[in-house]
């Protein structure tokens, strides 16, 4: 998300005055307090400005504000609310700057509606499963996290907007059912064995995508994965 900036210390900083009863708004042009947004003076000042004070891309940013703690007293101006809703679509979504893609953001609508199992891309799974193995087989369990992200956003350009939470997170459960795979095979040959230690290759040559989700089940919004001594079942946790 971007940076919501308060103006206030630089302002104060810039004229040497601190204080409930010093007014900024009146000092500098274009800056005003949060709690004047309203107001026909502002309202007219952001229309000037090309601003559409009814469209959902307005009204997401003022929004975000408040969450990231724009309160009554605090100052802004109609270029930072112009330069922020460059950040949100028509449709109120947030923009990912380095992606362009929107559906990532998780607000108080979405909560944590999105931590469901849905369908992926089995590409997806492919390229996170030799991920994990390379992590072992190469840099012994310790992950760079740029392929990671590379895999992720490739995920989500072949999602629909609405399902790319639900896809990440069930993409982190794959994940992290093929780490802990790894980790037991390994331990199996070496107990003493932890992340940085050298993997023996021939602890994990066996190790198949299809061989570890085989074993997996869904319970819930959750992977577990059959106990190969009994019924019970373990939890695979992201």
């Amino acid at each position: 998300m971007p940076n919501i900036t308060n103006y206030s210390p630089l302002i104060q900083s810039m004229f040497g005055r601190k204080g409930a009863s010093w007014r900024a708004g009146a000092t500098l042009p274009g800056v005003f307090q949060f709690s004047q947004l309203n107001s026909s003076s502002i309202q007219s000042q952001l229309k000037a400005a090309g601003i559409d004070t009814s469209s959902k891309r307005y009204k997401a940013v003022i929004e975000q504000m408040k969450k990231t703690g724009c309160t009554g007293n605090m100052f802004t101006n109609v270029q930072a609310i112009k330069n922020l809703m460059k950040n949100y679509n028509s449709r109120g979504e947030f923009v990912d700057p380095n992606t362009g893609l929107t559906g990532l953001d998780v607000t108080d609508e979405t909560g944590d509606s999105y931590k469901k199992i849905i369908d992926i891309p089995e590409s997806s799974k492919d390229k996170m499963f030799e991920a994990v193995r390379d992590s072992f087989l190469h840099r012994n369990g310790m992950g760079d996290g740029k392929g990671d992200t590379e895999i992720f956003t490739d995920m989500y350009r072949q999602m629909k907007s609405d399902d790319r939470l639900s896809a990440g997170y069930t993409l982190r459960q794959y994940r992290s059912a093929y780490v802990q795979t790894f980790v037991s095979a390994i331990k199996e040959v070496d107990p003493t064995w932890d992340y940085g230690k050298v993997v023996s290759s021939d602890a994990i040559n066996g190790i198949t995508r299809e061989s570890v989700e085989s074993q997996l089940t869904q319970s819930g919004n959750i992977f577990v994965k059959r106990s190969s001594v009994s019924s019970s079942t373990l939890d695979i946790q992201v």
